[in-house]
């Protein structure tokens, strides 16, 4: 019999037939299964691996439907001959190449792509609703230039830069806008890390152990999910609502759990765009004093408000240090800036700056100086005052759309700040399959399911409205909500 070995993790969050059907599939794609081999019976790889049959069935019937096998009852399961498109190619005709799957870490395992990333179909679709993106219509040309000449002045000092803590002058820089927050700070308290995604990559590096606890809310970012199963995390959801995260859930969860980490995003929820309530904010601090819990407080979306002042971050009230603050330049420029920054207690900092130090020993000075003089001479700032109207006048644009087309049964959260809206969809459809129609259409999106642990609320969307104009956004959501209505019809049709 064919020899597989293959060795499943059964603490892993990708089932056991998913992790065979991903080895197999690579056995065949780099000819270590040869074309027109034949596989062990179902029965017997199950025995061999110590599976069940219904694992080993999984895993075959995955791969016959992307051509990989075919399989001929009384005959086996064979690879095929002439295997379909999704056989890449090896480096010459019949050299085998490398089969990695088996090789692979728990924790490179553990940050799969989410599938609700995978879905694209256009770079540039003619109707972009997609977040984390920007208008670069809107972006401050002539201000970046100047600043990215003027940082090349002090070449000497650059051409020697060492400092894993970041460009001192910008350290300054950020210490002194972070006043606007509410945040009392020096320098020396701030670290310059390649955008929040690496701080929390830090944080899971310098605080989490495998099998460790770490809270967020859901639906949440799905980039903390990332970060935090990379490190081998036991991650709990805790609810939100329109007051922010439920702290009396979150009270639940410490009462019956040791939780290592907490992570939230009081300003601006990702992904349903509501501001933590005062009294939450008072209750989280208690809960994680009491329960001594640290708090990462990614303040991602600060600088966009709409209707009311940005309320003061919750590194404000933090009168013990146990909150982790991180905040980035790519929301507010463009997501290929990719700097962003941390303000944290002194031994927990210094601990995350040593940890940055296997990966990377500090962020591209060149950008970090022009940000220093894009901060210094107020360019940012006046950029950001420009930014917010822009953005308004689309928020408001994109809420008129949805009133205006969307069918009854369709809800949606009118956001206190960022760039985009939750939406709730009818529950008389399938939301996977209006995904799809839109892609073909040229509509993007992000489902819901994207933002949560267990790949529940595919029935919702996050719609942005950064990249569109006003004429734009209408006709994106007009056609939309035809395709909802054409999706209903056809749900209600086979019911």
């Amino acid at each position: 019999m064919l020899e597989i070995a293959f060795q499943p993790d059964r603490s892993g969050r990708e089932p056991v037939y998913r992790q065979l059907e991903v080895y197999l599939r690579e056995l065949i794609e780099s000819r270590r299964i040869a074309p027109g081999e034949r596989l062990p019976a179902s029965r017997e790889l199950a025995a061999s691996l110590g599976l069940s049959r219904n694992t080993v069935n999984q895993a075959y019937q995955a791969l016959i439907e992307d051509g990989l096998l075919s399989s001929h009852v009384g005959q086996g399961t064979f690879v095929l001959r002439q295997p379909g498109p999704a056989l890449r190619p090896v480096a010459e005709p019949g050299a085998r190449g490398f089969a990695w799957a088996g090789l692979f870490s728990r924790r490179a395992t553990a940050t799969a792509l989410p599938r609700a990333l995978r879905g694209g179909r256009a770079p540039n679709p003619p109707f972009d609703f997609r977040g984390g993106q920007v208008d670069a219509g809107t972006l401050p040309r002539a201000e970046l230039r100047r600043a990215f000449g003027r940082a090349l002045e002090p070449l000497d000092e650059l051409a020697g830069f060492r400092d894993p803590r970041g460009w001192p002058p910008l350290r300054e820089q950020i210490a002194r806008s972070l006043v606007g927050r509410g945040i009392r700070c020096a320098a020396d308290d701030v670290a310059i890390v390649n955008g929040a995604q690496q701080t929390l990559d830090l944080a899971g590096r310098v605080l989490i152990d495998p099998g460790d606890t770490v809270v967020m809310e859901q639906p949440g970012y799905f980039g903390a999910a990332l970060a935090f199963g990379a490190s081998e995390a036991h991650i709990v959801g805790c609810a939100v609502d329109e007051q922010g995260l439920r702290t009396d859930e979150l009270a639940r969860i410490l009462r019956a759990r040791r939780v290592k980490l907490v992570y939230t995003t009081p300003a601006v929820q990702s992904p349903t765009g509501v501001m933590m309530s005062e009294t939450r904010r008072r209750e989280l601090l208690e809960l994680a004093d009491a329960y001594q819990t640290p708090i990462l407080e990614d303040d991602y979306d600060c600088e966009l408000r709409y209707g009311s002042p940005p309320t003061p971050a919750l590194k404000t009230q933090d009168d013990a240090g146990q909150v982790i603050y991180t905040g980035t330049f790519s929301k507010a420029l463009f997501a290929g800036v990719r700097i962003g920054y941390v303000v944290a207690a002194a031994p927990l900092l210094l601990q995350m700056v040593m940890s940055r130090m296997a990966v990377d020993f500090h962020t591209d000075v060149v950008a970090q100086a022009a940000l220093a003089e894009l901060l210094e001479s107020g360019g940012l700032e006046r950029h950001v005052r420009r930014v917010r109207r822009v953005y308004a006048s689309r928020r408001a644009a994109l809420l008129e759309a949805l009133r205006a087309h969307m069918p009854e049964g369709t809800s949606w959260v009118e956001p206190a700040g960022g760039n985009t809206v939750w939406v709730s969809l009818p529950m008389d459809l399938d939301p996977v399959a209006l995904h799809a129609a839109a892609l073909d259409e040229g509509i993007e999106y992000a489902r819901g399911d994207l933002f949560t642990l267990d790949g529940t609320l595919a029935g919702h969307a996050m719609l942005s409205f950064a990249r569109m104009n006003r004429t734009k956004i209408d006709e994106g959501v007009e056609r939309w909500a035809a395709l909802t209505r054409r999706e209903q019809k056809r749900a209600q049709k086979s019911a």
